[in-house]
């Protein structure tokens, strides 16, 4: 199912999510540059996206690098997909 994303935050987040899925828990932490170059975006934009996204509470951090996908935020991937 190819699902597009319309904002550079949902990008990241199907990205995301997507990334997590493949490790033994959906919610260990991924290091966010990696998921923001997947996504074409520069640290800058990683670093101003995670900061919202974090207060959304779609994301959790782990240190200065690392985050990890919520159950809230695995919700909005749901979402997004389903409107795709």
């Amino acid at each position: 199912m190819v699902v597009r994303a319309k904002t550079k935050d949902e990008m990241f987040m199907l990205r995301l999510y997507e990334e997590a899925s493949k490790l033994d828990d959906i919610e260990d932490s991924i290091d966010r540059y990696v998921i923001g170059s997947m996504v074409g975006l520069h640290a800058k934009a990683v670093d101003t996206i995670c900061v919202l996204l974090g207060q959304a509470n779609f994301i959790k951090k782990h240190g200065p690098v690392e985050v990890s996908i919520t159950p809230h935020g695995i919700k909005l991937v749901e979402n997004i997909r389903l409107k795709g």
